[in-house]
């Protein structure tokens, strides 16, 4: 009989460690950064906000320039509304300053969640999607219309956000609502979706000196 390739013991370890996503996800937690590379759903938001709510209680005692920045990098589709509204929420109440980056694709609710941070950073050749999302009903005829009011008034409260945190008009939004609008990061700027678009060395540059500041500030007043 052949001896096994691997022993049962490594085989076991190997299971027991975590994918290599939940790895970065926790990696990157160390230093305030979230990952949403993903669809935005329920459990994505949950572990986000709580992240943020976390952080800014570790802050309370702290003046808001002595806080180390939260960062959410965004290369996402879209997803869930409601949920991300929830997760709008606690980026808007936050204390401590968070930084929304689009690395690739921000679109539909990943936009708007792009929309949200405190400072809004993307790349020059990333795209950011605007539309009015979907919605199919499926339900009694008076079920179904409550449905639809419900829905008419979320797309006015998402335009509204829009209207007031960029440069669209509440006109340009009108016109542009129902198509699928399309801008890389330098028309982001144009239009106030972002505050700054960047290059990758430029991007390297900047976290070089922002660790080399924040860890020089923690040895004086540690």
């Amino acid at each position: 009989m052949s001896k096994p390739l691997y022993e049962k013991e490594y085989l076991e370890m190997v299971e027991s460690l975590p994918q290599f996503e939940e790895y970065t996800y926790w990696k990157n937690l160390q230093d305030r950064k979230i990952l949403l590379n993903t669809d935005i759903n329920e459990s994505v938001v949950e572990r986000a906000i709580i992240q943020i709510i976390n952080w800014n209680e570790e802050d309370y005692k702290k003046q808001t320039v002595e806080r180390t920045p939260i960062k959410i990098y965004i290369y996402s589709n879209g997803g869930d509304v409601i949920a991300g509204l929830g997760l709008i929420a606690a980026i808007k109440n936050s204390v401590t300053e968070v930084q929304t980056i689009c690395l690739g694709l921000a679109a539909s609710m990943g936009a708007l969640i792009l929309i949200s941070g405190h400072k809004r950073i993307i790349y020059k050749n990333s795209t950011v999607l605007l539309h009015d999302g979907s919605l199919s009903v499926s339900s009694s005829r008076s079920k179904a219309k409550q449905t639809m009011a419900f829905y008419d008034s979320l797309e006015k409260r998402l335009k509204d956000f829009i209207v007031d945190n960029t440069k669209i008009d509440s006109d340009l939004y009108d016109k542009k609502c129902d198509e699928e609008w399309y801008l890389f990061g330098d028309e982001c700027l144009e239009l106030g979706i972002v505050d700054k678009v960047i290059g990758w060395l430029s991007w390297c540059y900047a976290t070089i000196i922002e660790d080399f500041t924040i860890r020089n500030w923690r040895n004086t007043y540690d």
